[in-house]
């Protein structure tokens, strides 16, 4: 792998590794998306539960004519989702760059990244995040992957190598639950800064279904953030339960942020 030193050698890297990839029509269905510089971040605020004041900007890909449809929707192969999570990591790099020589590094909200921890143990992902260890480091320090885990520290070896590289060269280190997740006992002995949670509570089955981690929250004193909020009992029930943080399309519609491409210079 050549140094991916800038911008475009980064998406140079990436365009090639997804190219590689492709294994069903709809891995060629985003790809194209993506060579067409149709792929972007939609971005919404993460409030704090009690002052509404907002903390971090949480990223997630889209694309679409209106930036409505998740990438990650299709059937896409497993190495196309890893080379489309390192993407993701890619345009937040680029998003935190352009705040970094715009304002001053004290205005910048840090900006939150789900991925799977699968992606980053794959080989090509642990060499992608090495470069950017290597070359660019000082954004890294204004970014958060929040880990999607169901299963992984139990199964990967270098899991717990995983979690002091991000602990040492990322913002903070968070990981993310959803309602079907089952292992996540194991993951307070990690020390996250924050879970974030993937769900609703909206009908009873969802509560019932929360209850068990909010007593394993409550119990280890993890501070968490509620995600997708789409209402305003639905935000006070979470309050009551502890919640430092959330956001969802209750509170704010995301916005898509764009780069010119690199074809266009």
């Amino acid at each position: 792998m050549a140094n991916l030193t800038s911008n475009k050698a980064m998406y140079d890297h990436l365009s090639y590794l997804a190219e590689q990839h492709i294994v069903t029509d709809d891995d060629q269905l985003v790809f194209d998306a993506l060579k067409r510089n149709d792929i972007q971040h939609a971005c919404q605020p993460v409030r704090d539960a009690q002052s509404d004041e907002i903390k971090y900007q949480h990223l997630t890909l889209r694309f679409g004519l209106r930036s409505e449809q998740s990438v990650y929707q299709y059937e896409l192969s497993e190495e196309m989702q890893k080379c489309l999570d390192l993407f993701g990591v890619y345009l937040a790099l680029r998003q935190v760059k352009f705040q970094l020589d715009t304002f001053h590094p004290h205005l910048i909200s840090r900006v939150v990244i789900p991925i799977r921890a699968e992606t980053l143990l794959w080989e090509k992902g642990d060499e992608f995040l090495n470069q950017i260890i290597q070359f660019h480091k000082q954004a890294l320090k204004h970014m958060i992957l929040s880990l999607q885990t169901e299963g992984t520290y139990r199964a990967h070896n270098n899991f717990p190598h995983l979690i002091k590289t991000l602990k040492r060269y990322t913002s903070a280190l968070w990981f993310e639950f959803t309602t079907n997740q089952t292992h996540y006992e194991h993951i307070a002995e990690f020390s996250p800064d924050i879970i974030k949670l993937s769900m609703t509570i909206e009908d009873k089955q969802d509560h019932h279904s929360f209850l068990p981690m909010a007593r394993f929250l409550r119990r280890h004193k993890l501070t968490w953030v509620a995600g997708r909020v789409s209402s305003q009992n639905e935000l006070n029930r979470y309050r009551l339960l502890g919640a430092r943080y959330y956001f969802g399309y209750f509170s704010d519609i995301p916005n898509s942020s764009s780069f010119k491409s690199f074809d266009s210079e």
